[in-house]
C-alpha cells in the first residue's frame, strides 16, 4: 500500500477522474483504479442465469453424461456473483462464484470447490452448464442444498493469474463466499438447516481440505461445519511432487508445468528458465494467461517430464539445494493438523496424476494426530479420470445420511 497524502481538492478531483475513466469503460472487467477497503464477503454484483425445473437440471446431467441416481424435487434459481476477498497478502480482490438456490425449500448449504482448469471463463458463474461442479451443483441445489460453487482467483471476473494450489491464495475466496452466501439467505428470509458441507474434486478435494483447517482454526463461532469431503486432492503435496520426479513416466506433466508455474508467480521466483528446457519455459505465461482450455494446455506440452524438465533442477531438489521450491510444497502440504469436523476421503486406486497414498497418508496422520471421525474409501479399479462420477456419487450420498429425517 502506498501511503500518500492529498489535499482535500485533489482528492476529489483524483476520484471524479477514475469515475469518468471507469464510466468511459464500461465493456472493460472492473476492477478498482483506487484502493479501497471493502468488506470480505462483500457482494458487489449478483445477476440471476435463470430459473431451472428438475426437468432442465435432469436434461443437463444426461447431456453431460452423468448418471447420478438421486432424486431430483425443486427448481433452481442460478446467480452469477461477484464479490470481495482478499490474495494471500491481505490485498483486497475482486472474484466471482455461482449460487444455486432450490425454490420451494433449502435442506442445508454445501460449497463444491473445482478442479484443475486453465480457461477463465470455464466457470459455473459464466453459465451453470459451463463446468462439471455447475452442473454437480444444480443436481445438489435441486437436491434441496443452498450450493455454492466459488471461481477463485484468476478465473471469471478475476483477471489475475490462478495461484494453483496455492492454498492461502485459493482458500479465502472459498470461505468469503460462504459468509457472502449466508448474508444472502438470512437477509432473503432463506430458511435452511444449520448445517454446512464441503466438497470438491482434485485441485478441490486440496482446497476443501485447506478451507476445513482455516475454518476450524479462525473461523470458530462465525462458520460451523458439519462435514467435509475431499475427492481425489493432493493433500500431501510434497510427497505427491517427490514421487512425481521418481515416476520413470508420469502421465500428465502439463500437471507440473501449471504448478511449477503458478508458485514462480505466487513467490516471485523469476525462476521458469531454471525449470523448464527450451522452448518451453518461454511458453509459460501464455499456456496459463486464462485463454487456453486444459486439453490445449496439455497438447503443447511434452509428454515426458524428460523433455519438460531441466534434470539439473530435479537433482537440486533432491539434493536440497532448491530450498524455495522445497519449502513452498511442505507449506502447502496439509497434514500437520488435527481436524474436529468429520471427513470422509474418496480417492480411486489407480489414480495415476494424484496418487493415492494422499489420502492414505492424510487419513494416517489425521488419526495419529488424535482426529476422532475421519474414512476413506478406495475407489478401486478407477483412475483421476474414471472415478470422478463414484467419488461425487458416494461423497453426495454420505452427506445425504446427515440429515435422514428431512
Amino acid at each position: 500500500m502506498y501511503n500518500v497524502n492529498f489535499k482535500v481538492k485533489g482528492l476529489l478531483l483524483l476520484l471524479i477522474m477514475a469515475f469518468v475513466i471507469v464510466s468511459c469503460k464500461k465493456d472493460e472487467t472492473y476492477e478498482p483504479l483506487i484502493p479501497a477497503d471493502h468488506e470480505r464477503g462483500e457482494i458487489v454484483e449478483m445477476k440471476s442465469m435463470g430459473l431451472f425445473t428438475k426437468d432442465d437440471v435432469q436434461q443437463f446431467l444426461d447431456e453431460s453424461g452423468a448418471d447420478f441416481e438421486f432424486c431430483l424435487n425443486l427448481t433452481v434459481e442460478a446467480f452469477s456473483v461477484k464479490y470481495y476477498t482478499i490474495d494471500h497478502k491481505g490485498n483486497d480482490i475482486l472474484v466471482s462464484g455461482a449460487l444455486f438456490v432450490p425454490q420451494e425449500r433449502a435442506l442445508a448449504m454445501m460449497s463444491i470447490q473445482h478442479g484443475t482448469i486453465t480457461k477463465r471463463d470455464q466457470v459455473a458463474s459464466v453459465s451453470p452448464e459451463n463446468s462439471t461442479e455447475g452442473i454437480i451443483g444444480m443436481l445438489t441445489a435441486s437436491m434441496g442444498y443452498i450450493t455454492l460453487v466459488p471461481d477463485y482467483p484468476g478465473f471469471g471476473a478475476s483477471n489475475l493469474s490462478h495461484p494453483y494450489l496455492h492454498a492461502a491464495s485459493i482458500v479465502p475466496s472459498v470461505i468469503d463466499f460462504i459468509i457472502a452466501a449466508q448474508a444472502y439467505c438470512s437477509e432473503n428470509d432463506i430458511m435452511y438447516k444449520d448445517q454446512l458441507f464441503l466438497t470438491g474434486y482434485s485441485e478441490g478435494g486440496f482446497v476443501s481440505l485447506m478451507a476445513q483447517k482455516t475454518i476450524e482454526e479462525s473461523y470458530q463461532g462465525e462458520i460451523e461445519l458439519t462435514a467435509v469431503a475431499p475427492l481425489a486432492g493432493p493433500y500431501d503435496l510434497q510427497n505427491t511432487f517427490d514421487k512425481i520426479f521418481q515416476e520413470v513416466s508420469y502421465s500428465t506433466p502439463a500437471y507440473v508445468a501449471y504448478l511449477l508455474s503458478a508458485y514462480n508467480d505466487v513467490y516471485h521466483w523469476n525462476s521458469l528458465d531454471k525449470f523448464f528446457k527450451a522452448p518451453y519455459a518461454s511458453m509459460m505465461p501464455d499456456l496459463f494467461d486464462g485463454s487456453k482450455s486444459w486439453s490445449e494446455v496439455v497438447n503443447s506440452l511434452p509428454t515426458t517430464l524428460s523433455e519438460l524438465i531441466h534434470p539439473g533442477f530435479i537433482a537440486n531438489y533432491y539434493d536440497k539445494k532448491e530450498s524455495m521450491v522445497w519449502d513452498a510444497m511442505k507449506d502447502n502440504t496439509l497434514l500437520d493438523w488435527t481436524p474436529q469436523t468429520p471427513i470422509h476421503f474418496f480417492h480411486g486406486d489407480c489414480d495415476d496424476v494424484v496418487f493415492c497414498i494422499n489420502a492414505i497418508n492424510a487419513l494416517d496422520a489425521f488419526l495419529g494426530n488424535g482426529a476422532y471421525d475421519v474414512q476413506l474409501t478406495i475407489l478401486e479399479g478407477v483412475d483421476h479420470e474414471t472415478a470422478g462420477p463414484y467419488a461425487i456419487t458416494g461423497a453426495i450420498g454420505w452427506i445425504e445420511d446427515f440429515h435422514p429425517d428431512m
